[in-house]
Parts: C-alpha cells; structure tokens; sequence
C-alpha cells in the first residue's frame, strides 16, 4: 500500500499552526516520523486522527469537479475587484449578470477578461438593485470591513449602516436572491470582541435568511499553493433554508506548494511565463542575498539585520514578515497588496527579487491568460486582495450542488435580466449627469470666489495669535485608539511638500504648516479635522485639529523670519481612515480642499 507523504512544514501549513510546532511534535514522538527525498514528514495515513488530515483522506473532490448547473444560475456580484471571485464562481457554472466594483483598474481587469460581463464601475451606494427583485438567484460579494456603529440597541440591520456590508445587505434586500455569500479575513469573527460579527448575523436574520454556520476556509486545502484563510458566510432565504441542505466542498487531495505555482504542475500545464515586477534597491538586494529559501532576517549577521530592521527590532514577536524569502517547498505566505511591504515581504524562492505579476497571480491560481489592467502597483493589489480562483471555484461547485437541490424542489427558469440591468445602467447615467452638472458649477463658484487670506491682516485682528475652531475640549486618554468621529463635520484636506512626509507616514505629525497662500474659501471656525495628502501616495489618515492660528514657518528657530506668516494647524492623530491611500481632487490651487467627512469619504 503506497502512503501518502506530507513533509513538517506543509503539515503546519495544512492545519495552521507554526513549523516549530510540527517540528517539537517530531522530537516529542507525537507522531510517527517519516523521511523521503531527505525531508522530514509524515504519512497521512498514520496521522488521521488530525481533522484536516482525515477530511484529505476522504475527499470527493475529483467527484465535485463534475458537479455542472441542471439550469443557468444567475448571480451578482459586489466589491468584484480583479476578479478572483468571480472568475471562480463562473468556472462552477454560475452567469453573472452584474458585477460592481468603484477601482477603474480592477473594472478594466474584468472588461478585458471577460467583455461580456455586465460591469458597473461606480459606488454601490448609488446603485438602486430594486430592478433585480426576484430575478437573481445568487449574490455575493467580499465586503471591506470598516468600522461599525453599536449605536441601535438590537445590533442589527440599520446599526450596520455607514458601512459596506449595510451595501451588501441592501442589495440582498432589494434583489432577494434564494442564497447569498459573503467572504472576509477571518478576524472578523473576532473583531470588537464579537460585537462586530453579532450585529452581521442579526442583520442577516432580519433580512429573512438563514445563515449557515460560518467557516473559515484555509485556501491551502483546495489546491491553492498559498497560506491564505477566508471567513465565507453563506446564507439561505428562509423559505427554502429548512428544505435543503448545503455541502462545504472538499479539500483537495494534497497541499500544493509554491514550485507548483511556478513551475509545470497539475494546477499548470507550462512554467510561468516572464512578466513584468518591481525590483529591490541595490542595498536591499545584497541584504537578501545573505537570506536562504525559507528563511528571513534570523539568518542575518547581527549588526546587519539590526540596521535593516530599525526600530522593529525591538519590537516583540516573531517578525517573520521581514528579509523573507519564500520556499519552493511549501506554501506561499499570504501574499499582500505589494511584494516589498517591509513588514511582509515575499522574496522570489531562488532568485533575489520580489515576485512579479504573473508569478503573484499563479500563487493565486489565475490562469496565465488572465490579464491585469492599470499601474504595476495596481496590478499587485488586484491580485494581492482577490479571492483565490481555485478556493472560489470549490465553493462555487458547493453553491451549484445547492442550488440543483433546490431546482428538484422547486422547478424555475432563468428569469431574463437584460432590461432589468439595462434600467440600472439608465438610472447611473442620469445620476452622473447631475453629479457632473453640479460639480462643474461648484468648481465654477469657487473659481469666482478664491481669495489669498491676508496673513498679516489676520495676525492683527487675533494679537494673540488664535484663530476660533470648532474643537476646544480635552483630548481623552489614549485619543488615538477611543475616539470617535463625527461624519458631518467639516475636514481640510492639504497637501503635503516632500520633505516634510515622514513625520506624517510614522502618523507622529503634530502641527502642519501652510504655504505662503490660503485660500479665503475655507471656513476656518468651522474646521474639526485635517487630512493630508502625501505626496506621490494620497490621503489615509486623519487628524483632529486642535488649534489654528497665524505662526511663522521656521517660529522658534534661530534663522526664523518673523515676517513670514502662514497658518499653523496644531494637530493630533486619530486614526487611519482608509486601509490604503486615496487619490481625491485637491480643488484649490492643486493643494487645498475642505468638505464634510461624509463628503469626502463618498468621494474617494
């Protein structure tokens, strides 16, 4: 009888757990320990008792790879980004009738792939999906999570509103699909101690729908060589939830590891092909020289690795993210937006260079002649934040078993959709028609009416150098961490000089000083928050403003110019109002712009 082998490290990757782990399991004689080609391991057979490896073991996968659709299953999807879920989900065997993601890159990904796909590039809240209801049989989406409100007493549909999964739920109300899916990272399910995760399974079940007890799916275990893990929900509409029955897919017969990604395998029928990839600083590259496959900055020479890290290197905790070169012989780590986060870097295996597109995309089991729209950055983060195409493919083939169940209980055609997604298309350009109308009329105003604040007028008229905000109260403790933010009140947006960024990257800035000019435009008394723009990246995070007054640009300093006013913004670090940097419109002279927060938010 030939055994199945599985080396140390992929048992760890298998089951989720650190190598170390594994390792001390071996030395302890927990399990029988093995040895092939010169790796330490063990046979699957001899190790059973372990879930994951007793659900290998007995996988149907090769028997749900021919699970096909008795009928066409139409479906929706939101948040669509570069199309690993969707993709996925249309290898199963579902039509998508509409996708909707706001990045034109990832829209254009998806056009290029995929012309006839119905793709909505705008805000979903500004989507109505009522023209849908009854007419779709699936909808899914990964939603970003952001923070929620507890606000409501019962934590459940309208204290979800103000965030993505309230647009998710909206459109399961107004389409009311039979199932719908939602994927996210899987410390949702911890995310303010539950609260979080409570409030989205009372919205689900006030929607009237029975949601199926959560999992999170290592993508390891369906044929995807990557240490990735996605929380899926998936909920059933209650008058067929009690009649059947959903099947979570079966794991794949073996892990697949990252020469499988790049190299022929049975996921690829030819080594990957060239592509383009960013490349490391000459100083960084001779750092990673000095790194082996598999390992990170432990494999450093002391005095080299401290200066690399920087102030990490005091910090607690593994640190493994960092100098890290990936191994041919496991899994990849969790790839990311961008290969060179220092924080999470992700080393070519045998080459010193980060991965490069099409080497990032394999890792995430698209096809090589999937193509990838926009900068080289935005092709990192397409791929970096999809679903993997394989994990969404299993899934997908577990929704069709579905739906087959419940097509023998309730015979139904594929309703027709064209006119319906046609008046959603007609309802967005009447919306952008006006939405363009009044923005030209408000750049028409402010161009009428921009002044330059007079410095040394306004430093007569407050002697004592204070200009009157909105905020005036004590800063609680831990500011940063506690404090809320007020979505109606006003914010300025500035842009920030090169030179001056980095106390602004280490979200460390303290006062924020203007440039000769201001424009009259601004309310200053009506100022509560600020938010820069850095240079070359956008906006992110947000500052409460705590004192405006007219200063001088080098004040306290010996070749300080007691004539050279500008407005200085005293200024405290709340929080990072975006995971990722924003490209908004900087109005005024290319360098200011003040709205309300919940305007600036729908803007970007």
């Amino acid at each position: 009888m030939n055994m199945q082998f599985i080396s140390e490290n992929n048992l760890a990757a298998l089951i989720g757990t650190s190598n170390a782990t594994v390792r001390k399991w071996t030395e302890n004689g927990v399990y029988p320990s093995r040895v092939e080609n010169g790796m330490k391991g063990f046979y699957l057979e001899e190790i059973a008792k372990i879930p994951e490896v007793k659900e290998m073991l007995g996988s149907h996968w090769d028997e749900e790879k021919n699970v096909y659709p008795f009928r066409e299953y139409t479906s929706v999807e939101l948040f669509a980004g570069g199309g690993g879920l969707a993709l996925g989900l249309s290898l199963a065997g579902f039509s998508h009738v509409l996708l909707n993601e706001f990045d034109n890159s990832a829209c254009n990904t998806l056009r290029i792939n995929r012309p006839d796909w119905n793709v909505i590039e705008a805000d979903v809240r500004n989507i109505d999906f009522t023209p849908l209801c009854n007419k779709v049989d699936f909808l899914s989406g990964g939603f970003p999570c952001q923070a929620f409100s507890y606000a409501g007493k019962q934590g459940g549909f309208n204290d979800t509103r103000g965030t993505l999964f309230f647009e998710l739920a909206r459109a399961v109300k107004e389409i009311r699909p039979k199932v719908f899916m939602g994927e996210n990272v899987k410390g949702l399910i911890s995310h303010d101690n539950g609260r979080t995760f409570n409030t989205i399974k009372n919205a689900i079940a006030e929607l009237g729908y029975t949601l199926i007890e959560p999992r999170v799916l290592k993508a390891v275990m369906y044929q995807v060589p990557q240490k990735r893990e996605r929380l899926i929900m998936i909920a059933i509409r209650n008058d067929l939830a009690e009649k059947v029955y959903f099947h979570w897919p079966s794991p794949y017969t073996q892990v697949l590891t990252l020469k499988d990604a790049l190299y022929k395998s049975v996921i690829y029928d030819t080594d990957v092909p060239e592509s383009e990839g960013v490349r490391y600083p000459s100083k960084k590259q001779k750092i990673f020289d000095m790194v082996p496959q598999g390992g990170d900055w432990r494999n450093l020479p002391e005095d080299i690795a401290k200066e690399y890290m920087g102030g990490s290197w005091l910090l607690g905790g593994g640190k493994t993210g960092m100098a890290r070169r990936l191994s041919l012989d496991e899994p990849s780590l969790t790839l990311t937006c961008s290969p060179c986060q220092k924080q999470t870097e992700r080393c070519h295996p045998v080459e010193t260079r980060p991965l490069t597109v099409r080497e990032y995309a394999r890792v995430q089991t698209f096809p090589d002649n999937w193509l990838f729209a926009g900068t080289i950055s935005n092709k990192y983060k397409q791929i970096g934040n999809a679903v993997p195409v394989n994990l969404a493919w299993a899934i997908g083939r577990s929704l069709i078993r579905l739906f087959n169940d419940i097509q023998i209980l309730e015979s139904t055609e594929t309703p027709d959709t064209s006119e319906a997604v046609e008046k959603i298309l007609e309802q967005l350009k009447e919306r952008d028609a006006e939405n363009v109308s009044d923005v030209k009329n408000d750049r028409l105003k402010k161009k009428t009416t921009v002044r330059q604040l007079n410095f040394f007028d306004m430093f007569a008229d407050y002697p004592d150098g204070i200009v009157s905000n909105m905020v005036k109260e004590t800063l609680p403790k831990e500011y940063g961490i506690s404090s809320k933010i007020d979505m109606d009140k006003n914010v300025l947006i500035c842009y920030v000089k090169k030179d001056n960024i980095g106390e602004y990257i280490e979200k460390k800035a303290t006062v924020y000083y203007t440039g000769k000019r201001f424009p009259s435009t601004v309310a200053l008394d009506k100022l509560c928050y600020f938010v820069p723009y850095i240079s070359g990246q956008g906006i992110r995070d947000i500052y409460k403003i705590k004192v405006v007054r007219v200063g001088t640009r080098k004040e306290g300093q010996i070749d300080n110019n007691p004539a050279d006013y500008r407005l200085v913004f005293e200024i405290e670090y709340i929080k990072s109002l975006f995971s990722e940097y924003k490209q908004p419109v900087l109005e005024i002279w290319h360098t200011y712009t003040d709205m309300t927060l919940a305007e600036l938010t729908s803007s970007v």
